[in-house]
């Protein structure tokens, strides 16, 4: 509590020891959930997730943490996520998202934000949204506005397909992704990186909004 109270007073990020502790209770807490998350068969079942969540906020010492899930059209769970600010009026947070098959881990820092897939550290994004993969030290893909209602998901050097912008009036019913062309198992989990952390971090900004 008193070291909370010290970082928040003087902006200083957390550690790796707080982040690891914050990341094993956001585990638990999404659990119940992620223990009934749909597998997903093909890659054009990203379209299936409804641009539509369920958000709570929990409470943790000086703290707030918040929990979500995001579902099919169909309202089956497909993600499951936790987020916390660390340092009020910076990008300073930590970002888990949850499906059947990954577990992504965004540690955003204030110039960039360090990716981890399954507990490994495979890319870093920077401050214009494009992905870097952490051994090629190559472009991967990007996040771009394409409308006002839309965003552009870039794989590699190709437009993969579109995000509806939560930040916009949408149908309960709207479809959150729009693929473009088929996408491989590598393609797919970079498509799904820059697309869950767009589509969180917007529908969290648009609750605050409210």
């Amino acid at each position: 509590m008193i070291e909370d109270f010290l970082r928040a007073l003087l902006g200083i990020p957390p550690g790796t020891t707080r982040i690891n502790k914050d990341l094993a209770i956001m585990r638990q807490l999404t659990k119940p959930i992620a223990d009934h998350i749909i597998p997903w068969e093909k890659e054009k079942e990203l379209e299936l997730m409804a641009l539509k969540a369920d958000i709570k906020t929990q409470k943790r010492g000086m703290n707030r943490m918040i929990l979500g899930s995001i579902q099919s059209i169909y309202v089956e769970p497909m993600v499951t996520f936790a987020y916390m600010d660390y340092v009020k009026g910076t990008r300073e947070g930590l970002l888990y998202c949850r499906t059947r098959e990954l577990e992504i881990v965004y540690r955003i820092k204030k110039k960039d934000i360090d990716v981890f897939l399954n507990g490994n550290l495979v890319a870093i994004i920077d401050a214009q949204n494009i992905m870097y993969g952490l051994k090629s030290r190559s472009a991967l893909g990007r996040v771009k506005p394409y409308s006002a209602d839309l965003l552009s998901i870039v794989i590699l050097d190709r437009e993969a397909g579109h995000l509806f912008n939560p930040l916009r009036p949408h149908s309960e019913v709207q479809r959150a992704f729009y693929l473009m062309t088929k996408l491989d198992d590598d393609e797919e989990r970079i498509f799904l990186t820059l697309g869950l952390y767009e589509l969180v971090m917007r529908m969290l900004a648009n609750k605050k909004k409210k």
